[in-house]
């Protein structure tokens, strides 16, 4: 090893804090609400469609493009929702 490497080493600390001491407790309550609303918000704005079965008449027969029917997620106005996540999240 290196002499610089050791001295940076050397710098590091940790130290054993309670979670339930407030310095903790207040910054990760903050973060799992921002966390959950942020969640909520993306939830709220996907849209939900079914896409059915598409067949295709290939060399005189019917060919199926996509399989059964299934739920897929339609997600509008990203670029809206990033700055209403910003603004509402940063208050």
């Amino acid at each position: 090893m290196s002499r610089g490497l050791l001295k940076i080493l050397e710098l590091v600390r940790a130290y054993s804090v309670p979670i339930r001491d407030d310095r903790v407790w207040e910054p990760i309550t903050w973060y799992v609400k921002a966390l959950q609303k942020a969640i909520d918000m993306i939830w709220d704005n996907i849209e939900w469609r079914y896409c059915f079965q598409e067949l295709v008449r290939r060399g005189g027969k019917l060919v199926v493009i996509r399989g059964s029917k299934v739920m897929i997620p339609i997600f509008r106005g990203i670029g809206l929702l990033r700055k209403g996540l910003e603004k509402s999240l940063w208050r």
